[in-house]
């Protein structure tokens, strides 16, 4: 493994654990209790800080799902102008044996 690569997943691994820490203290100093309602159901009682970081990671979750949409989109239309180059390279290549048999 380059010693680039190494930097950079401790930088990654760093940043998380920073994240988490910056989490564990936001939870621990909103100790306030609260029971959210989501789409008329009443969910079930915690911290504020634990409300609002679920909240968070959702958002976070659904945001890279909403993300990955275009990726897939870019990747079957990739793959559908492989199929047709394959189909010309097949044609081009059927015209080519013609000619040199005539």
């Amino acid at each position: 493994m380059s010693f680039l690569r190494w930097l950079l997943r401790l930088f990654y691994g760093l940043l998380a654990l920073l994240c988490i820490a910056i989490g564990a203290y936001f939870a621990v100093d909103n100790p306030d209790t609260i029971a959210p309602d989501f789409i008329g159901h009443t969910l079930p009682a915690g911290s504020v800080g634990f409300w609002l970081i679920g909240a968070l990671l959702v958002g976070v979750l659904l945001g890279f799902i909403v993300s990955l949409l275009p990726f897939y989109a870019e990747r079957r239309r990739a793959r559908g102008l492989e199929r047709q180059l394959q189909r010309v390279e097949r044609e081009l290549h059927t015209v080519r044996r013609q000619v040199s048999a005539d």
